[in-house]
Formats: structure tokens, sequence, C-alpha cells
């Protein structure tokens, strides 16, 4: 690993250590505990701030993907196929998704309900999760096989 990852990998890591221990002490009593849960989630803003830092993260993960993703294509014809072939199937099972949600509202008692739009997303979003955690096990099951047999 070379001298700039391992530097970014431990700021990172600083960052989101500060972050959990700001929320875990700020609490109405100094103490966290379960039975003031609600109260610290009512009571703070370092919950957003921990979610702004999941967001921050999740963008600089896409953001290095296809970085460093287009520097490994540059130099090779072949990963550029695979490439291609891998981004062309993310985007058919992220539209299927999509396509696939319902959107219909669920039964709750929540006071400001979210939009039809809000309710798509999210079930297209469980639904592709549905789709790659059965594609896990497909490839875990078929790797587990294929190896069995290799070996025969």
């Amino acid at each position: 690993m070379s001298k700039f990852a391992k530097i970014l990998e431990y700021a990172l890591l600083a960052v989101g250590v500060v972050i959990i221990a700001l929320f875990y002490v700020q609490s109405g009593s100094g103490q966290f505990a379960l039975s003031n849960l609600a109260d610290a989630l009512a009571s703070t803003t370092v919950l957003d701030g921990m979610l702004w830092w999941t967001y921050a993260l999740v963008v600089l993960a896409i953001a290095l993907i296809i970085v460093l993703a287009g520097i490994a294509v540059v130099g090779d014809k072949k990963s550029l196929k695979a490439t291609s072939l891998v981004l062309v199937l993310a985007v058919v099972l992220v539209a299927a998704s999509y396509f696939l949600a319902s959107g219909d509202p669920v039964a709750v008692n929540v006071a400001n309900q979210p939009t039809a739009a809000t309710f798509k997303l999210t079930d297209a979003v469980l639904i592709l999760t549905y789709i790659l955690f059965v594609g896990v096990i497909v490839a875990l099951l078929g790797g587990t096989v294929m190896n069995a047999i290799k070996k025969r």
C-alpha cells in the first residue's frame, strides 16, 4: 500500500472515531445509554454530522472507483472490454430495479409521509439489494461447485 493511501486511511479513520465519540458523549446526561437513546437522537446535531460524513465517504468511494477504474482501463484493451461489460450490467440491474419498484406507500403512523418518488427509490434500492444478494449466493455456490469439479 502506498504511503498516501496509508495516510488517507488513518485520517479517515480518525475523523470517523471523533464523530462517533462526539455522538456518544453528547447526550442529555453526558452518559449514553439505551434508556436515553431517544433524547440523545432528538437533541443532538452530531447525528446529522454522522450522516453527512457517511454521505461524503460514499461519494469519495464512488469517485475513487470511477477514477481508478479509468486509470486501469487506459492502458489495456481487455480491461476496457471487461469494465464496459460490468458497467452495462450495473446500469441494467439498476434500471430493472427501478422499473420493478412499485412506489406504493406503506401503512405506518408517520406524520409526514414521504413522497411517491421517495417510496419508488426506496423500493428500487431494496429490490437491487435482493438481486445482488441472490447474485452473491449463486456466485459462492457456483464457485464452490466449480472448484470441486476442477480438483477431481
